[in-house]
């Protein structure tokens, strides 16, 4: 079937019939993206929107007007297409794909029929938006591809920008949605540069597990994992195990209890906030794994911290 007779025509993302499971989607009001303009910290760069699509079947876009903002999406797995300017030649997009789509040029893009595509993204727009994508890697192109490859792609951390967003639209957390997008651009800067090294599929798992060893406290879902390692769930959860000797889940869980013995042996932090630091919004859910894991409470494991301490440092008789 003709790519033009299964586009679906959207102008407006907000206009979407229909969102994907698991979606993440979060659009500014219009009256706080003005509000932004003049802050001193976001008027370099702003993000507008951003989101998460995940396996997005019929998802297509045609703007013959292009967009008011700058628009990065990474494409995590499956495939799609984007086209730059009226009538231009579609291009095929593959997992670990970067596609630029600039402000104010004529685009379309969409998920391929057979294997649809899951991507992050983020519109952006400020001072500095041109200047970050010449950094980052775009020539200059109305629908520019920045091949990364599958498994290093995820490495850009756009969750992070769309993350921050879910969890408010005030001052603050518009700075760290920027300061976000400035980190996953200078990563894909970095990235970029490297490109021409292949991967194995090892190295791609290898790649995940450092990621869940920087962001231990975060929550990650399996599938979402998977796709950063541009693997299918059973595969990739075979080749961590093998990696690992354990699940997943069950790594990302011991990084959070050692540090939370850290820091219960080394401060004098309550339990709750902990809890907090290592990814545990209920106290109570952190204390009953915490016992599972290490054998006793929070508590009696800081006492008996001290304890030990305590007998190390007195001097001999």
């Amino acid at each position: 079937m003709p790519m033009e007779k299964r586009r679906i025509k959207l102008e407006d993302p907000m206009t979407r019939p229909h969102g994907f499971p698991h979606e993440h989607f979060v659009v500014l009001p219009e009256r706080t993206r003005r509000g932004a303009e003049l802050h001193p910290l976001l008027v370099g760069l702003r993000v507008t929107d951003a989101g998460l699509f995940p396996v997005a079947a019929g998802h297509a876009v045609e703007r013959p007007a292009g967009a008011p903002t700058h628009l990065i999406v990474a494409c995590l797995r499956g495939r799609g297409w984007a086209r730059g300017g009226a009538g231009g030649r579609v291009t095929p997009v593959n997992a670990g794909d970067v596609l630029w789509l600039p402000a104010g040029e004529a685009h379309g893009y969409g998920a391929d029929e057979a294997r649809p595509w899951t991507i992050a993204y983020a519109h952006f727009e400020g001072a500095e938006a041109r200047a970050w994508m010449r950094h980052a890697g775009w020539r200059g192109g109305a629908a520019e591809l920045i091949p990364l490859g599958p498994g290093r792609v995820s490495l850009l951390g756009l969750d992070r920008v769309y993350a921050v967003l879910e969890a408010g639209h005030d001052e603050r957390r518009l700075v760290e949605a920027a300061a976000a997008l400035r980190q996953s651009l200078s990563v894909l800067a970095r990235l970029a540069a490297e490109a021409g090294t292949v991967r194995s599929t090892l190295e791609r798992v290898e790649l995940v597990r450092l990621r869940l060893r920087q962001e231990f406290a975060r929550a990650h879902r399996l599938d979402e994992l998977a796709a950063a390692a541009g693997l299918s769930v059973p595969r990739f959860a075979q080749l961590f195990r093998g990696l690992t000797g354990c699940s997943a889940i069950a790594y990302q869980q011991t990084l959070r209890m050692q540090r939370a013995c850290r820091r219960l042996a080394t401060s004098d932090a309550g339990v709750a906030e902990i809890a907090a630091e290592v990814g545990y919004a209920d106290a109570f859910y952190f204390t009953r794994c915490f016992t599972r894991m290490m054998g006793r409470s929070p508590r009696r494991y800081r006492a008996l911290s001290r304890q030990r301490t305590a007998d190390t440092a007195a001097p001999a008789r």
